[in-house]
């Protein structure tokens, strides 16, 4: 079987790519905070009551969850490098933990913290590399709708706080 070999030019151009979307993206979701602020601001006028705090809190929804897409994004994006960059970090922590279980074969009781803290971050990086299917979970279909129908949400606050700006301004 042949080995796959890829371009990294393919990636980079990629990477750039989404990394492009991605900003968009955070700067509708800013946007769309900032209109929640306008129409919070709004709502202040005639007195802010519970009913107010609970709708600028169900309007600050969709951004929170735009932000959280891009993040899974950007993690998404950067896993070719982790994958470069994990039998290299796979062998080092192997070293370190055949030096951890000598040193523990000769330890006393008092240096057990101290081995302890070692072990968890060697164990802590062998979480990062199980971790790396947690950024998969972006591009499942449900998610993808979802990130969708925020950032037309986001759009659709986003005039919301125009519209709630301008009445504040002639108001």
């Amino acid at each position: 079987m042949a080995p796959i070999t890829l371009s990294t030019a393919q990636f980079t151009s990629l990477d750039l790519a989404v990394r492009g979307l991605v900003r968009q993206l955070r700067r509708l979701a800013l946007a769309a905070v900032a209109a929640v602020a306008a129409i919070a601001l709004l709502l202040r006028r005639g007195g802010f009551d519970d009913a107010d705090l609970v709708f600028t809190l169900l309007l600050l929804a969709p951004p929170a969850f735009l932000f959280f897409f891009t993040r899974g994004i950007l993690g998404l994006v950067s896993l070719p490098d982790r994958l470069r960059r994990m039998p290299r970090e796979g062998q080092e922590r192997v070293t370190e933990l055949t030096r951890v279980a000598g040193d523990a074969r000769r330890a006393r009781l008092r240096n057990l913290p101290l081995l302890i803290w070692r072990l968890r971050g060697s164990i802590g990086s062998v979480r990062d590399v199980a971790g790396m299917a947690l950024p998969l979970r972006v591009v499942t279909p449900g998610f993808l709708g979802l990130a969708a129908l925020s950032a037309f949400v986001c759009l659709a606050i986003a005039c919301g706080g125009v519209i709630a700006l301008l009445v504040l301004l002639v108001g």
